[in-house]
């Protein structure tokens, strides 16, 4: 099973819960297991779906995707996730998406906007001759990155399938790893030929496809999304840098004892009033901020035999062991040492 890089934990990566949401029910179905367990063991609560605008921390995300991949044993578990992408898997983008005129103006969209659904990867569109180039840059390398990818380029054609005249495909659908190891229910799914080990993540299609219309554009509807894109997206880079700020600073700070609101707040050039009070207005603790980030990092320590718990505990700026283990034990309801063991 992939380990996640701890310094994951302190980055601005982030995914939508409306994201999670929308596709976790399907999922959790198909492979037969149970919502209150996967959740369970990826040490998230229903609380973390409870505002569709929520942003997860990505580690997060990806403990969750984890347990599921653990108890599934599902290579192909980032091409099923992405199979179940919806227009309201997206919120708003979806909806901006949906309203376009054409296929041109759909991928434009997608590309101004996208960072509502999360800050994740990065897509590009080029230019190859008679052809345009999609493309994702994952953030992630090794395993991780592979789910995320095949998440990120299935779910784009299954968003759009829908929505464009029957029988039109990608001309390829391309990804930079491996292949696994059943390679036909890709060939299937995008009824486009699947190549791995390819120099980019991605679909390469006609550029005449770009004026294909959608068969859900609606002229008066795009005009008053892509407005209200607009205006999230300058609530979202204020929100969103604020809380990874808070987060990355806290991360910073841990090795050398517990961080504080107030040495947070005057690294982020704020008073510690000012940082809670804006903290406060997007329904966030600083305490809150600091225990979630704490647990997500005690996972991943955990996971290395060298660290003992010492020295895990001074990683997460508690004094002594003893603090650790009773925070552990209230996150997980197990001492760090029967987690660690899988007892």
């Amino acid at each position: 099973m992939p380990v996640l890089d701890p310094n994951l934990a302190g980055s601005d990566r982030s995914l939508s819960a409306a994201y999670v949401e929308a596709v976790l029910p399907d999922l959790l179905v198909h492979y037969g297991l149970s919502r209150e367990t996967v959740l369970a063991r990826a040490g998230l609560g229903e609380a973390s779906f409870s505002r569709p605008d929520q942003l997860l921390p990505l580690v997060d995300v990806l403990r969750l995707f984890l347990v599921i991949l653990q108890a599934c044993g599902d290579p192909g578990l980032g091409f099923e996730i992405g199979k179940r992408v919806k227009p309201r898997s997206y919120q708003v983008l979806g909806y901006v998406i949906l309203a376009s005129a054409d296929l041109g103006q759909a991928i434009d969209r997608l590309i101004r906007f996208e960072t509502l659904s999360g800050k994740l990867g990065e897509t590009t569109l080029s230019r190859q001759g008679d052809r345009v180039r999609l493309s994702w840059q994952c953030p992630l390398e090794g395993e991780p990155g592979r789910f995320l990818a095949e998440a990120a380029i299935t779910g784009w054609v299954a968003f759009m399938r829908p929505l464009m005249p029957p029988g039109l495909a990608p001309e390829r659908v391309c990804f930079r790893h491996s292949p696994p190891p059943e390679v036909a229910r890709y060939d299937t799914f995008f009824a486009a030929p699947v190549q791995f080990d390819a120099d980019f993540d991605g679909v390469e299609l006609a550029a005449s496809l770009l004026a294909s219309p959608l068969e859900s554009a609606d002229p008066g509807l795009a005009v008053m999304m892509e407005r209200e894109a607009r205006e999230l997206l300058t609530d979202f880079d204020v929100n969103t840098n604020l809380v990874s700020a808070v987060r990355a600073e806290i991360y910073r700070q841990l090795a050398d004892g517990e961080p504080s609101l107030e040495t947070v707040a005057e690294a982020l050039g704020l008073t510690a009033r000012a940082l809670s009070s804006r903290l406060t207005r997007q329904q966030q603790r600083f305490a809150e901020i600091l225990d979630g980030l704490r647990q997500s990092l005690a996972e991943l320590y955990l996971q290395d035999p060298a660290l003992s718990l010492t020295e895990i505990a001074l990683l997460l700026g508690f004094a002594e062991s003893s603090s650790f283990s009773r925070a552990f034990r209230r996150w997980r309801g197990v001492s760090p040492n029967h987690w660690r063991r899988g007892e």
